[in-house]
């Protein structure tokens, strides 16, 4: 239930960036000399103390830098005053929240005066309880402060309260700190995309927004299997049963089932980066699952991106052998996987063969699950989930991560078809990140999900069958409304 909301003031309220595309020029005119460049791009950077400088020392300006940034403010604030109006639809909005309870103020870098006077003008300033401004505060956005000022002033708890924002680096500030968020669309975000997949809701368009939350996605990076059991058709499967939207990027073509691997045609390391490059420019991944990778060329490629784009809630299944026993990657790659992309992964979830080849430790007790999953995780920085069973443990799973262990107990089902439950178990995983749980809420959830799966008891093929994925249809399309 929404009870708070904290608005930010320029590109989410009200249109006003356009004043900032000219003000170096138009300043400059108004001193009576002509720019000699774009000083929109040149002040990109700049403060207006940087930019009075930069007046004096190229265009002999001869006016001290007070009087530069206050003729500048002058300037800009009659422009406010006289011309910046809402953007399409928000006094509508703030009157429906408004209308339901919700308390709502302004977190802004603009000057205070400036903001209600033009809240005033626009008719919309008796729906905010306060403006709070960074200045007032002493903290820019790219600290919570304002944040947690207005939540303070509103009284309401972070689960309960929305923070709207139209630049990247604030909305993640908000974010990082506890904040649902709301990104707003605005021209001028050039990281539109990832302020797309990071917030909570998105809005295009006030007139068209409903509360409904937007939906988290997830890139799945691996092998086809023809018999749909596993790779990234088992993927698919489970990142949909787990709410989330699929994406692929496929790195091989197998021709298997239920009883074997009968051949495998891998992607080009060329076609993988293609493929890689559309997902990420468009649909920016909230998590990433990086299952079967048969080759170092197409594993340097899949590392290569992901530093590229920055991507967050890597999880790394290290298939090296199919449930049937045949293998899936050559052995130059294995030592690639681990010089190149176990330093990128969140999360790496190898089974005990798997472990014994990332650490170099036979292991054969609980004891040695431990000394295997810190080697690894202290090796690479990264997390482990070391997978029970081969007669080591029952199904019990060891998570290590942040220097901590947390075993995951679990009974073993009597279901002899468990091809594909890797892949099932990291797609999980993988999903639950990018909804926003943590690493042991994700892992237990993950567990749980394969658990049902493998208790509906299906039973197809000749050999190690697959999973029930859509065990659990109904709820898995269960819309999360405020």
């Amino acid at each position: 239930m929404l009870k708070g909301a904290i608005f930010d003031f320029d590109g989410t309220l009200v249109d006003s960036m356009f004043i900032w595309e000219t003000f170096g020029e138009d300043y400059l005119r108004s001193l009576g000399k002509e720019p000699k460049e774009n000083l929109c791009d040149t002040f990109s950077t700049f403060t207006l103390e940087q930019a009075a400088e930069y007046y004096q020392k190229h265009y002999d300006v001869s006016l001290s830098v007070k009087e530069i940034v206050d003729g500048i403010n002058n300037m800009v604030a009659k422009i406010y005053k006289e011309k910046v109006g809402l953007k399409q639809g928000v006094a509508e909005f703030l009157q429906k929240l408004y209308s339901k309870g919700v308390k709502m103020c302004v977190a802004t870098l603009t000057d205070k005066h400036l903001v209600d006077e033009v809240l005033e003008r626009l008719g919309i300033r008796d729906y905010f309880a306060e403006v709070f401004t960074t200045s007032e505060i002493g903290h820019s956005k790219k600290e919570p402060h304002i944040y947690r000022k207005a939540l303070e002033f509103l009284g309401t708890n972070r689960e309960d309260t929305l923070v709207f924002e139209d630049a990247f680096y604030a909305l993640m500030t908000a974010k990082k700190d506890g904040f649902k968020v709301a990104a707003v669309y605005d021209r001028y975000e050039d990281n539109r995309v990832m302020m797309k997949a990071n917030a909570d809701y998105y809005i295009s368009d006030y007139n068209s927004f409903i509360f409904t939350k937007q939906m988290k996605t997830v890139l799945t990076i691996a092998g086809s299997d023809s018999s749909g059991g596993a790779g990234i058709q088992a993927d698919i499967k489970t990142m949909t049963m787990n709410g989330v939207y699929a994406m692929s990027a496929i790195t091989a073509l197998t021709a298997q089932n239920t009883t074997g691997v009968r051949a495998i045609v891998e992607s080009s390391p060329e076609f993988l980066r293609e493929q890689l490059d559309s997902v990420f420019e468009d649909i920016y991944p909230n998590a990433v699952k990086i299952g079967m990778v048969s080759s170092s060329e197409l594993i340097r490629v899949i590392a290569d991106r992901l530093s590229f784009y920055k991507a967050d809630n890597v999880v790394l299944d290290p298939v090296m052998v199919a449930t049937s026993g045949s293998a899936l990657m050559k052995t130059e790659a294995v030592e690639t996987l681990i010089e190149k992309l176990l330093p990128l992964a969140t999360l790496v979830t190898p089974n005990i063969p798997e472990a014994e080849v990332l650490s170099g430790i036979n292991i054969r007790s609980k004891e040695d699950m431990m000394s295997a999953a810190k080697y690894i995780g202290d090796k690479f920085s990264c997390s482990v989930l070391l997978k029970g069973g081969h007669s080591v443990n029952d199904a019990n799973d060891l998570l290590y991560a942040k220097g901590e262990m947390m075993w995951f107990e679990g009974k073993r089902i009597p279901n002899s078809n468990t091809h594909g439950t890797g892949c099932t178990l990291s797609s999980a995983i993988a999903s639950n990140l990018a909804k926003g749980f943590d690493l042991a809420t994700s892992v237990q959830r993950a567990k749980d999900y394969i658990s049902g799966a493998l208790s509906a008891q299906l039973d197809l093929g000749q050999g190690s069958g697959p999973m029930k994925h859509n065990f659990d249809l109904k709820s898995s399309f269960a819309e999360e409304k405020i």
